[in-house]
C-alpha cells in the first residue's frame, strides 16, 4: 500500500518521509505529489492508505477544493491528513471531523503524528484498537451548531443568550464544550478548523434528538459561515 504527500514544504515532505518509513513502509510506497490535479490523476490508479495534504494546495482556488472532496468521497478507506499551515492561530493538535479526515497543525509533537500514523497502519493490518487515541470525529449538539454560528458571525454572549432565550451561563457552557471538542480555546482556530471541514465535507456532525428512541448516527449539517 502507498502513502501520498501534497505539499510545497520540503521539510515536511522529508519528516513524513521519515515517520512513515519509521512505520514500516517502503520508500518507493511514499510519492510527493506537486497538487491537487495530480493527486486526483494518481489515485484513479492507486488506492493509498493515507494522504497528506497542506491546506494551501486547495485553499486557494475552488476547484481545487471540489477536487479534493471529491478524492475523499471517492476513497472512504483512506485516511486523509490535513495540514493548517496559518502559524499565527497557535494551534497545536489534531481534530478528526470523520473517520477518515484528520485536521491538524504542522506544529503538532513529531509524537502525536507518529501515533496517528502508527494507529493508520496498524488497524489496516490488524484489526485491533489504539486505546490511547481517540479519533472519534467531532460532534456538536444543535444548540451547539446555533451557538457556534451566532459566535463565528461575531455576536457576544448575551446576544446569543437572548436570541436562543437561554440564560448567558448556558451559552458560556456550550461554548467551553464546543471549545473542548476542537481541542482549542483560539476562536479563529475555531473558525479555521470549521471552514476547512465545510470545504472538504458536507459540515460538522449535527447529532438528531431522538428522546423516545436510542441514539443513532448523527445526522449530517453544513453549519456555513461566510
Amino acid at each position: 500500500m502507498s502513502s501520498l504527500i501534497v505539499d510545497k514544504c520540503y521539510y515536511t515532505q522529508l519528516a513524513l518521509h521519515s515517520l512513515l518509513q519509521l512505520n514500516g513502509q517502503h520508500q518507493k510506497d511514499i510519492l510527493s505529489l506537486k497538487d491537487i490535479n495530480e493527486l486526483q490523476a494518481t489515485c484513479n490508479f492507486l488506492t493509498p492508505e493515507l494522504i497528506f495534504v497542506n491546506e494551501d494546495c486547495f485553499t486557494s482556488d475552488a476547484t481545487s477544493g471540489h477536487a479534493l472532496r471529491a478524492v475523499i468521497d471517492a476513497h472512504p478507506g483512506t485516511l486523509f491528513f490535513v495540514f493548517i499551515s496559518k502559524e499565527n492561530l497557535n494551534y497545536q493538535n489534531y481534530v478528526p471531523i470523520r473517520k477518515n479526515i484528520i485536521i491538524l497543525s504542522k506544529s503538532i509533537g513529531t509524537t502525536t503524528i507518529y501515533q496517528l500514523i502508527a494507529h493508520n497502519l496498524h488497524l489496516s493490518r490488524t484489526g485491533e484498537t489504539e486505546q490511547s487515541l481517540d479519533l472519534t470525529p467531532v460532534s456538536l449538539s444543535r444548540t451547539e451548531s446555533s451557538i457556534l454560528k451566532m459566535w463565528m458571525s461575531g455576536l457576544n454572549t448575551q446576544i446569543i443568550s437572548e436570541h436562543l432565550n437561554i440564560k448567558q451561563k448556558t451559552v458560556a457552557s456550550h461554548k467551553g464544550n464546543i471549545k473542548r471538542k476542537v481541542k482549542t480555546h483560539n476562536k479563529q482556530a475555531i473558525y479555521h478548523v470549521v471552514k476547512l471541514t465545510d470545504i472538504l465535507t458536507s459540515g460538522m456532525f449535527v447529532g438528531r434528538v431522538q428522546p423516545l428512541r436510542p441514539a443513532s448516527e448523527p445526522d449530517e449539517f453544513t453549519v456555513p459561515f461566510g
